[in-house]
């Protein structure tokens, strides 16, 4: 494979690398070093077809329908992806990563999942510091390689700056269309430089809590900036400018935060904004080694059994005296 470009992207520990590649996944080797290859495919339709990824990869006896018959982890609910077990490119141990369209959304509109589900994989014992990837649904499914490429990158951008254990990525093109992909990979690159650097604010706190809670979230703000008014406290009902992109905005604001301070209550737990914001804190605490998440446990619910662990403050049944106390005193270790 040939290097068209790349992108380092610094995080708190390590420098971690998106590369653009000109060449043909179907033909990986052990010197690529791939942990785990995506493919992207239909809901359940693992089609051979001829100009598709998979259809590469069955001419060389790699059966993506076989490998969907006995999947290591099936994700797609939530994640609109599943997880192969073992295969082997040039006798390298590795696993296939499947993305379907159709679960959740478009090609761009789960590229998203596609990271997601990496991170929460990150718990479980598949080493992934090299993905190898196409340009997901800008092949056969003809969806725009220039918006299905910022997706990839947003994506990927956000996912590697919190700590996702991804040390390389490689983002694999055709020939027949390297051009057009390094055009699109420079463009991104370079605009969403420029608007990290004029937006970028970092805060001590950032609050996590589902909307149907938002009185709760705000006597927690009132008792974080009684004890520490000189803090800045990001709270999406007062922080968020208007006419920014609240959605890339709120990642920002999250990936740069010192603490993050979460409401746990079965709304919690259900919303999908807040489970993501849970792991990209969670991720990012996992790779740093510091103490970033600071759960509240304010109303009974079921935990995720991933995140059981983290310790947190008792304030059931959605007791505010413990809440206050609770807020308090994260203030004091957190000074």
């Amino acid at each position: 494979m040939r290097l068209l470009d790349q992108w380092n992207v610094r995080t708190e520990s390590v420098v971690r690398t998106i590369e653009l590649l000109e060449g043909d996944l179907s033909q990986l080797s052990s010197q690529d070093g791939v942990d785990i290859l995506v493919v992207s495919a239909f809901p359940n339709d693992y089609t051979a077809t001829r100009g598709s990824l998979i259809g590469a990869l069955y001419r060389r006896r790699l059966s993506i329908a076989t490998l969907a018959e006995s999947k290591l982890a099936d994700l797609r609910q939530d994640f609109s992806c599943w997880l192969s077990r073992t295969v082997h490119f040039d006798g390298r141990p590795a696993h296939v990563l499947c993305v379907e369209s159709g679960w959740r959304g478009t090609p761009p509109e789960i590229a998203d999942d596609l990271f997601r589900a990496l991170a929460t994989a990150s718990v479980v014992d598949v080493e992934k510091s090299v993905v190898a990837m196409p340009v997901i649904g800008a092949g056969d499914q003809g969806y725009p390689m220039g918006s299905v490429m910022e997706a990839i990158l947003n994506s990927a951008l956000s996912w590697l700056r919190r700590g996702l254990p991804v040390q390389r990525l490689k983002i694999v093109v055709r020939p027949a269309s390297a051009a057009e992909a390094l055009k699109e990979f420079v463009s991104i690159r370079e605009k969403t430089d420029r608007s990290r650097e004029a937006s970028a604010q970092s805060y001590d706190v950032f609050l996590s809590y589902a909307h149907v809670d938002e009185a709760f979230a705000k006597l927690a703000l009132d008792a974080i900036r009684g004890a520490q008014p000189h803090w800045r406290v990001f709270f999406d009902r007062t922080t968020l400018a208007p006419g920014m992109s609240w959605l890339m905005e709120i990642a920002e604001s999250l990936d740069n935060s010192r603490r993050v301070l979460a409401l746990y209550t079965p709304e919690y737990w259900k919303s999908r904004f807040c489970r993501d914001e849970f792991l990209a804190a969670f991720t990012r605490q996992q790779d740093s080694g510091a103490e970033i998440l600071s759960p509240v446990y304010l109303r009974t619910t079921q935990i995720p059994y991933l995140f059981r662990t983290v310790q947190y403050a008792e304030c059931r049944e959605a007791d505010t005296n413990k809440l206050t106390a609770a807020c308090e005193a994260f203030c004091r270790v957190g000074d």
